[in-house]
């Protein structure tokens, strides 16, 4: 009997916990559901004030997706950056990441050393005086060989210029002037890396006027020069409590200086191929024994044996070095040769200065967000870790990785497009399957910060150290690489995807709104998240410049050719009405990806929307959003548009007689994109013909 009724017992408990855990989980469930409606509402509204359903959908996507855009933005002054979705995202992880730099620092019961002394970096960079970077920008000048402008800094006219920048890299890894990339693999020997001179990664003056091939007007030229010569004007006149006829010269000269550096650069982005056709020469290998005939080639106004053994701290006579960038060496020659030693010196130090200040103006760029983004810069594994930890989600990860396994393999049926020979495909499908997944940012192991202080005081000194471990773990790449670091790979703060040797990497910044939501319908994942996967595993299977057995194909030659030379002619005419007029490579195969990307994404869509059972009327409905009165596909191309708004500052509009200066870079990359793809116009029911539906269309796959 005591049996039976112990039996009893349990079975009431068992029903009690069955029936517990069910209303645990309808509650979670219930939860869930009223979350996912108000993300839905919320979205709904998002999307509808952002368009302006007066304009011409057929005429400009742009203006009917986010022509209200801009009026939901904070002001623009005349020296803000322009805002896009993409810096509002990056502006609200730099916000969670001052969050997690304001809290504590215990993790599972132990201090993290190397977070506390982030933190403790971030809270210097927080309360420091801006008027106490005096005394160490005159001591960090003086060490450097001084500065014409600054009496009392030891500079003299035997300044050495090659020296300077070889050391502010050894020091700092900055790249000023001289430019080099450093190849080792795991088959490389310490001390036998593949040395590249390259063109420096940075300038003063915007990218796209610091070319070979930049199309500027002289009075847009001007314009920018004068911005850019006040604003360092100013730096300057702040830095050290100088007047403004003592540094405005100055400024003059570093952007005169910058403007004619600029003349042979980028030259293979900007400039149209050679009218004879010619083969060009192959780059020219030097063994590092043999830098002297280098050196020689130039004048000998480039000292190359100085500048690599001091910036690597080592002998380079065991590598090989590779001169990638012939023409622009040959004009950094003449122009330090030709131009008075004063300017390339104050050249050099306003480079180095504005890396290590604050921004002059506190306004656009309040404190908090400049010292995150400071402790990311210099610290970026010790706060990816942090990122990681805080964002991460299971759900989240299986979620997005069932989209990359189905964007994958719609881009591998597409590969059958007409014209590409089968050759070509069955190359491009095994390279595809050496992506295998979409991954994460991975941390293991203690992040060396011993030299660090720990302390929320002596900011300069501090910052100092920090520059200094970045440009030391940037060198080791010369001995052998270092696990800690990895030049642009992809942090877990980041709102960036990088197609990488096995997989896409994407960082936990970018799984958030507007780009992403656990809860968001299919029709809003595949248009948001869908084309940034699609774009980098499509440029893993469009050739780039490097020769290989399907560049010697004639006919995949000739194939990718007349696509490249429609995209090319394509943009020029909208810029410019000239078909001629742009040559820059890498927006051109931006331009291809992005378009092959945003077709690749959509099929996808349509490819998952047809293994829905079409009876399953919640799952479609889910697909749409309330009180929007748009197909999901049409939703589809609203959203993805949505992603791309834009807003500058702009003191007038265009005339309307003048309708190219109304097309904008920032249009084309919806209107352009979507003028490429047939489904767009059937969705929408745009003639033949029409802006955004013309009659020669190009495509990719």
């Amino acid at each position: 009997m005591q049996k039976v009724c112990t039996r009893r017992l349990h079975l009431v408990n068992a029903l009690i916990c069955i029936l517990v855990l069910s209303c645990v989980v309808a509650r979670i469930a219930a939860e869930r559901g009223v979350k996912e409606q108000i993300m839905r509402n919320a979205k709904a509204a998002e999307v509808l004030k952002y368009m302006k359903l007066t304009a011409d959908p057929c005429n400009n996507f742009y203006e009917y997706a986010c022509g209200n855009w801009p009026l939901y933005q904070q002001t623009l002054e005349r020296d803000s950056a322009p805002i896009s979705v993409r810096t509002q995202l990056i502006q609200r992880v730099r916000k969670d990441v001052q969050l997690l730099l304001d809290t504590g620092t215990r993790i599972k019961g132990r201090t993290n050393m190397s977070e506390r002394k982030v933190k403790e970096f971030y809270m210097s960079c927080l309360n420091v005086e801006r008027s106490s970077a005096q005394p160490f920008l005159m001591n960090f000048i003086k060490e450097y060989h001084g500065m014409p402008l600054l009496a009392g800094t030891n500079w003299n006219i035997n300044y050495d210029w090659v020296q300077v920048v070889a050391r502010l890299r050894l020091n700092y890894g900055f790249d000023f002037l001289i430019g080099m990339e450093v190849e080792n693999n795991a088959q490389s020997l310490p001390g036998r890396a593949v040395i590249y001179f390259t063109e420096p990664r940075t300038t003063l003056i915007p990218r796209h006027l610091c070319s070979a091939g930049a199309i500027v007007d002289a009075e847009a030229r001007d314009k920018v020069s004068a911005e850019l010569q006040s604003e360092i004007s100013k730096d300057l006149q702040q830095w050290f409590s100088l007047r403004e006829d003592e540094t405005e010269r100055v400024a003059g000269d570093i952007i005169r200086f910058e403007f004619e550096l600029c003349r042979y650069m980028r030259e293979e982005e900007s400039l149209p191929p050679a009218e004879d056709n010619k083969v060009e020469e192959e780059v020219t290998v030097y063994e590092g024994r043999n830098l002297a005939l280098l050196s020689k080639k130039y004048g000998n106004f480039i000292n190359f044996r100085k500048y690599l053994e001091t910036s690597l701290n080592s002998t380079v006579a065991n590598s090989e070095i590779v001169m990638k960038s012939e023409r622009y060496y040959q004009h950094l020659a003449h122009i330090s040769r030709s131009n008075p030693k004063p300017t390339l010196t104050n050249y050099i130090m306003y480079r180095a200065l504005s890396v290590i200040n604050f921004p002059r103006n506190e306004t656009s760029n309040p404190r908090a967000g400049y010292c995150a983004e400071l402790a990311m810069r210099y610290f970026p594994k010790v706060v990816g870790e942090m990122y990681r930890n805080k964002y991460q989600r299971s759900e989240i990860r299986s979620d997005t990785e069932q989209l990359f396994g189905a964007i994958k393999q719609t881009l591998g049926e597409a590969l059958n497009v007409d014209g590409l020979p089968e050759n070509a495909r069955n190359i491009f499908r095994n390279k595809l399957l050496t992506y295998e997944a979409l991954l994460f940012p991975t941390y293991k192991g203690n992040i060396n910060l011993r030299d660090l202080p720990l302390e929320k005081v002596n900011f300069w000194h501090k910052q100092d150290i920090a520059m200094k471990y970045k440009g030391y773990k940037e060198r080791q790449r010369f001995y052998g690489g270092d696990p800690e670091f990895e030049e642009s790979i992809i942090e877990a703060p980041d709102v960036d995807m990088k197609l990488i040797e096995n997989g896409v990497l994407t960082g936990w910044g970018l799984l958030q709104p507007p780009f992403y939501d656990y809860t968001y319908a299919n029709s809003l994942k595949y248009a948001l998240l869908g084309p940034l996967i699609a774009r980098e595993l499509v440029g893993a299977v469009i050739p780039e410049g490097e020769e290989t057995e399907l560049t010697r194909d004639g006919m995949f030659v000739e194939y990718f050719e007349n696509i490249t030379e429609c995209y090319r002619m394509q943009y020029s005419n909208y810029l410019y009405n000239i078909p001629n007029a742009f040559y820059n490579v890498t927006k051109l195969r931006e331009l291809m990806t992005d378009s092959a990307g945003l077709n690749v994404a959509f099929k996808s869509y349509l490819d998952w929307l047809g293994s829905v059972d079409p009876t399953s009327r919640p799952t479609l409905m889910r697909e749409t959003l309330p009180g929007v009165d748009f197909t999901n596909t049409q939703l589809f191309f609203i959203i993805f548009a949505q992603s791309r708004c834009y807003a500058k500052y702009m003191e007038e509009p265009p005339p309307t007689f003048l309708p190219l200066d109304t097309h904008t870079e920032e249009l084309f990359n919806i209107n352009g994109v979507l003028a490429n793809n047939v489904e767009f116009a059937r969705e929408f029911n745009c003639a033949l013909g029409s802006e955004i539906n013309p009659d020669d269309k190009c495509v990719v796959y």
